[in-house]
């Protein structure tokens, strides 16, 4: 039985009250997915976000009504069966860095009732059907601890982020107007020739940019004086740590060299010294904080050894007080952030080291 005329009336008219509240929705998962997945791990990606519009809401519900299987016979069916109200798209640069995404969103965000996030792999490549689409649906809920002030009445409320390439977004966006919402009777034999063409030049541009990123990074790992940026501080970075994948987590600590004056290769290894920048050393330290941070009860707090967290450490081992001092707290300053009780808890730490012992030093 087809969606009824009351029913795609009375959710259009609950929509138009309620669309503040996936507009806010979006936002924040745009932001945290800005902040903690693409700056955090030096990841190349752009980040938008949208919500539907009323008149789009209202024709999806109708275009609904004339198939069999899309039979909401209430409101709330249609809420909760609907979950793209709220949308956020992570359009990577590499394919590559399409799985990275995806766990780390896994990680950032609840699924429906508190469970694991529903994840969706589309990889529809039939070019004799001209079908090219390619890309990683997340259904995405705010965890507890986001839900505070003006984002408790997102309890319950549910986004879909896709992660894909540039490139697979720029076919995915076509062919969605043009032969998922076709007008007319749909796209013709010359529109379905040049979609074919389309997707194809999409998918050897996805090796062609990959290429291009690799040429760039070995560029970076032999340039000299200050870090251009993030991606430039990980591809000269690497040749102390060449074992780890510096990307990961590289946000935090690229911040912190900046704030210390360690702009550059050689500014850290004068500063930090050779031997904090040895991997075996480096590794002893985290896995002995890590130890330190379970059995004072900070387990999430713990660093990763096959991180940017490498050199993190060295840095806290090196400038623990002058790191503190770039981090104070207090009323106006808004939630720490995780470098505040990171070095709150090394300090702790190094205190509790026997005087005869100073590994972190």
């Amino acid at each position: 039985m087809p969606i009824s005329d009351e029913v795609i009336d009375a959710a259009v008219s609950r929509y138009d009250r309620e669309r503040d509240r996936y507009l806010k929705l979006a936002a924040r998962v745009a932001d945290i997915c800005r902040s903690s997945i693409v700056e955090g791990n030096a990841i190349r990606a752009q980040i938008t976000s949208r919500t539907k519009t009323v008149r789009s809401f209202d024709g999806k519900l109708r275009r609904f009504a004339k198939r069999s299987d899309k039979n909401f016979k209430s409101v709330d069916e249609v809420f909760e069966k609907i979950g793209d109200f709220a949308g956020v798209r992570v359009a990577t640069y590499r394919p590559e860095d399409e799985p990275r995404v995806t766990e780390a969103i896994k990680a950032l965000f609840a699924g429906r009732e508190g469970e694991a996030v529903e994840i969706d792999h589309k990889d529809k490549l039939d070019p004799t059907n001209c079908q090219f689409y390619r890309a990683t649906h997340c259904q995405v809920f705010l965890r507890e601890e986001e839900l505070l002030g003006d984002y408790g009445n997102l309890r319950g409320s549910s986004c879909e982020v896709q992660i894909c390439s540039m490139m697979a977004h720029v076919w995915n966006e076509i062919e969605h107007d043009i032969g998922y919402k076709p007008e007319g009777g749909g796209p013709g034999e010359a529109e379905r020739g040049l979609l074919e063409a389309l997707g194809h030049l999409t998918r050897s541009g996805d090796a062609a940019i990959t290429q291009l990123l690799a040429a760039n990074y070995a560029r970076m790992t032999v340039q000299t004086g200050d870090f251009g940026d993030v991606h430039d501080f990980v591809a000269r970075m690497r040749k102390h740590f060449p074992d780890a994948d510096l990307s990961v987590n590289a946000g935090l600590a690229f911040d912190e060299a900046v704030l210390l004056g360690l702009t550059s290769a050689g500014k850290m290894e004068k500063a930090l010294g050779a031997d904090a920048l040895n991997p075996q050393v480096a590794s002893t330290r985290i896995d002995e904080f890590n130890k330190f941070l379970e059995v004072s009860g900070s387990p999430e707090l713990a660093l990763n050894r096959r991180s940017a967290d490498l050199i993190l450490i060295a840095m806290l081992a090196k400038c623990s007080e002058r790191i503190e001092e770039n981090h104070p707290a207090g009323r106006g300053k808004g939630r720490p952030g995780r470098i505040y009780y990171l070095v709150r808890k090394f300090r702790e730490f190094l205190q509790a080291q026997p005087a005869d012992k100073e590994p972190s030093r």
